[in-house]
């Protein structure tokens, strides 16, 4: 008896230790812009959801979900030492949504990975306060199989927010009772736990922590329009033949590929005149290209539709928000929240994603100069006019072809940041310190590719002035974004088309581009 049952003992020591052999190596993995995420079966124990922090310190994270409508929910902020654990069920609860949207528009779980926005600070050993700010992309269909996910945030997404004597003053003054009257409605404040951001101390009989966290305050802004291309054209219009806008998705030929919308943030800090950091926060949001087939998009803008000036440019239908976090110290008495103080230090991040059942190019002709109160286009122009720079000029005889491609070349950007598309101008928001980040949302891939371009811009002037020049001007961010150590300005298909003719079609200028017409209408200095 006593054998059987110490070979039954030694099978199962064997069974147990192939399951948990297997219950260690990822079904799937994912390396994305600032993070990897790794997916495991959970054979025996509840599943979990763990992220592992760039930082072995203290940290308290702020987390919150792109949900199908475009809409940033707020998740809750957790805290610990080098990683934190979410509550599965809630981020399950998300993904259950996301899957009654996909299929109730006849797409499949797998078609699309929504992204969590996390918004973290660090209080290091030195007794600095820095943060990060990232978002990642998780699998609907992987979520609903009841997979364990780890998600490894890199550790250079750290910034800094205040040094060690700033930080000594902040903990000296005093918190205040309840919480800032700018904190959106129905925002669930931290929830009373077992708070592991900073080290613990006694005040009387009383155990204490101090947090700095980030806490949603308000929507700044929504758009429906993701604008791809817009172009401010002028001089000799009557020379044009048309001008091609085109979205090709199926020139992605590499398989693990996926089609991504990703999102740029800012900081804004309380320092001396106040100071903006801008962040590449890595994609909001992807699309499994095998599941969800695109076929390509073009729209033509006729030569008879344009006066000089004008405005053109394509766009897609989906949804934008553009959402402002504050950051607070939050102290903890025996593991209650008892007093918030806001600092004057803000997040702004946009976030996007299209509308995945049409993603169809929409022409837009727009009169006129660019203008902050214009349409879409208009709008997105004026943005790029006064906050961009100048990057590229190129001319051609009887026309000429521009692509993402080849822009990306010439300035230098991430793949990823080829495309984007500066959404603060179509939400309009201009009265806020980020204005000059132009902060976008960026349609690219998330893997390498060298031939690749996913939108492409034609000029063709007619037949009888083939040897006449076109002249193109395509702008970039003048702010450049943080990643990985490195900085990168924005770009996309963003500029001006202009065709010189007889007198009186001299180039269109404005003092902050470079361009100075002789003369120029009063709307466009708005």
């Amino acid at each position: 008896m006593g054998r059987v049952l110490a070979v039954l003992l030694l099978i199962l020591t064997i069974v147990l230790g192939a399951v948990f052999a297997a219950s260690q190596i990822p079904v799937e993995s994912a390396e994305y812009y600032g993070a990897q995420v790794d997916y495991y079966r959970s054979f025996i124990f509840e599943p979990s959801f763990e992220v592992k922090l760039p930082t072995d310190d203290y940290a308290s994270v702020s987390v919150s979900a792109l949900m199908p409508n475009g809409s940033l929910k707020y998740l809750g902020t957790y805290s610990g030492r080098g990683k934190i654990q979410i509550e599965y069920r809630t981020i399950l609860g998300v993904m259950r949504d996301w899957n009654r949207y996909l299929v109730a528009n006849n797409l499949s779980p797998d078609s699309v990975k929504p992204s969590l926005l996390l918004l973290g600070t660090v209080q290091d050993e030195e007794g600095n306060l820095d943060y990060f700010m990232t978002t990642v992309p998780i699998g609907v269909e992987n979520l609903l199989k009841n997979l364990w996910v780890r998600i490894d945030i890199d550790e250079d997404v750290v910034g800094r927010l205040y040094g060690k004597d700033r930080v000594k003053e902040l903990l000296k003054e005093p918190g205040e009772a309840g919480t800032s009257a700018e904190i959106e409605p129905n925002t669930p404040l931290p929830e009373i736990g077992k708070p592991q951001c900073s080290p613990e101390f006694w005040v009387g009989g009383d155990r204490s922590r101090y947090c700095f966290e980030w806490l949603p305050e308000k929507t700044l802004g929504r758009a429906s329009i993701i604008p791809v291309a817009a172009f401010q054209v002028t001089g000799d219009t009557s020379k044009i033949n048309d001008i091609a806008i085109s979205l090709d998705y199926s020139a992605v030929t590499t398989n693990r590929a996926e089609l991504a919308f990703s999102a740029v943030g800012a900081v804004e800090t309380e320092n001396a005149g106040g100071s903006v950091e801008g962040r590449i926060l890595g994609y909001s949001y992807t699309i499994n290209k095998n599941s969800l087939r695109i076929p390509k998009s073009e729209v033509r803008i006729w030569g008879p539709e344009l006066v000089s000036p004008s405005v053109i440019g394509a766009g897609i239908k989906g949804s934008v928000t553009f959402a402002k976090y504050r950051l607070y110290r939050v102290d903890y008495i025996n593991g209650r929240p008892e007093h918030y103080r806001p600092f004057d230090i803000y997040a702004y991040v946009v976030l996007g994603k299209p509308d995945e059942k049409n993603m169809e190019l929409r022409k837009y002709v727009e009169p006129g100069w660019p203008d902050r109160e214009g349409g879409p286009m208009s709008r997105t122009m004026w943005f790029v006019h006064r906050y961009w720079r100048e990057a590229i000029e190129n001319s051609g005889h009887g026309g000429l072809s521009i692509s993402t491609f080849t822009v990306r070349q010439e300035v230098s950007t991430l793949p990823l940041f080829s495309a984007s598309a500066p959404v603060l101008g179509v939400i309009g928001k201009g009265d806020v310190k980020v204005s000059p980040f132009t902060l976008a949302v960026a349609i690219g891939l998330t893997k390498e590719t060298s031939v690749s371009s996913l939108v492409n811009v034609d000029v063709g002037l007619k037949y009888e002035h083939r040897n006449d020049t076109v002249k193109v001007s395509i702008y970039a961010s003048k702010v450049l974004f943080d990643y990985r150590g490195n900085k990168y300005p924005l770009t996309g298909m963003f500029g001006d088309i202009f065709i010189p003719g007889n007198s009186g079609y001299n180039p269109p200028c404005d003092p902050r581009t470079g361009y100075c017409p002789e003369n120029i209408s009063p709307d466009h200095e708005h």
